[in-house]
């Protein structure tokens, strides 16, 4: 029985801190999107100014 319920306990506790820690990779995953955006736009156009050179 006390095993049982330590594991329920570590299971839950996983859970919570997973769920922080999904937060924390979504919201740097937005972050690293829009740099690369702004990259691959900034890029682009600096490409196609040496094109047309």
């Amino acid at each position: 029985m006390n095993k049982q319920q330590s594991s329920e306990k570590a299971y839950i506790w996983v859970n919570i801190d997973f769920d922080k820690v999904k937060h924390r990779i979504n919201a740097v995953t937005c972050q690293i999107e829009r740099v690369i955006q702004k990259y691959q736009f900034s890029n682009q156009t600096g490409n196609s100014g040496k094109r047309n050179n």
